[in-house]
């Protein structure tokens, strides 16, 4: 879980827990191929593999940051024709 004062910054503060997790355990990705920590209770439907949340978190913040650089942007080129 993470806290920040905007929706991009709390994206970020999520990526690089991802990552530190990644590296202290390895590949996400891979350690649920190999089934590791797979649980002993095969009937739960309500699995979601880690890989899937880490990607789409990474997706969502990839998706904020270009709609924030379009928009710094059409910022900086309003700022120009004003000169």
């Amino acid at each position: 879980m993470t806290i920040a004062d905007e929706r991009t910054e709390t994206l970020k503060l999520m990526c690089d827990a991802f990552k530190f997790v990644e590296e202290l355990a390895g590949n996400t990705a891979i350690l649920q191929q190999q089934n590791i920590g797979k649980n002993i209770d095969d009937s739960r439907s309500d699995d979601i593999d880690a890989a899937e949340v880490i990607g789409s978190v990474r997706l969502i913040l990839k998706t904020y940051q270009k709609r924030y650089d379009r928009e710094k942007q059409a910022r900086t080129n309003r700022i120009a024709a004003g000169f």
